[in-house]
C-alpha cells in the first residue's frame, strides 16, 4: 500500500457517512482496514464506536459457532458415509464366506473390498483436508481479529496517555 486511507477512504469503502454507523456487519471489514489506516482515523474511528472491543469479540462467538455447526455437519455426514461402507464390507464378507464361489469370483469380491477400502480412505483424507481448511480460515479471521483488537486497544491506550492532566505543564517548564 503506497499511502495509508484517509477518513473519507474509509467511510467510502464502508459505505457509510461516519463511524458512528459502524454497524456489526461492517465491523470486520473496518478491522481489515487498521493496519492500512492513518493513525488519527483509526483513532477517531474508535472513539466514535466505543463497543467495537465487545463487538468483535460477538462476532469471534458467532464465527465459533459456525465452526462447531460445520464440524458436526461433518461429522454426521461421514458417520452415514462409514455406515454405508461397513454395510457394503459386511455384505461383501458374507458372500466371500459362500464355499461354492469360484477363485474368479473370490477375487472378484475380493477387489471390491479393496475399492471400498480405497474409499474409506479417500474420505478421511477428504475430511482432513477439509478440517484443515477450516482451520486455516478461522485461525486467519482469529488472528485478525487479535491484531485489530491489539491495534484498538493500543490506540486507546495511547489516547488515554496522551490526555494525562499536568502533562502539558510539565512539557512547558
Amino acid at each position: 500500500m503506497d499511502r495509508p486511507y484517509t477518513e473519507i477512504q474509509v467511510l467510502k469503502k464502508l459505505d457509510i457517512p461516519d463511524f458512528r454507523h459502524l454497524t456489526k456487519d461492517k465491523v470486520i471489514a473496518f478491522a481489515t482496514m487498521i493496519p492500512g489506516m492513518e493513525p488519527e482515523v483509526a483513532k477517531k474511528a474508535l472513539e466514535q464506536f466505543p463497543n467495537f472491543v465487545s463487538t468483535s469479540l460477538e462476532i469471534m462467538k458467532e464465527y465459533r459457532g459456525i465452526l462447531e455447526q460445520l464440524m458436526n455437519d461433518d461429522r454426521d455426514g461421514a458417520e452415514i458415509c462409514y455406515n454405508m461402507y461397513n454395510r457394503v464390507m459386511n455384505s461383501l464378507e458374507c458372500i466371500l464366506e459362500n464355499d461354492n464361489l469360484t477363485f474368479k469370483e473370490k477375487t472378484y469380491i475380493l477387489e471390491q473390498m479393496r475399492e471400498v477400502a480405497d474409499e474409506i480412505s479417500k474420505k478421511d483424507s477428504e475430511k482432513s483436508a477439509n478440517r484443515i481448511k477450516l482451520i486455516g480460515i478461522v485461525s486467519g479471521v482469529v488472528a485478525g481479529v487479535i491484531t485489530v483488537l491489539g491495534t484498538a486497544i493500543g490506540v486507546n491506550l495511547t489516547s488515554k496517555q496522551n490526555n494525562i492532566p499536568g502533562d502539558d505543564e510539565e512539557e512547558n517548564h
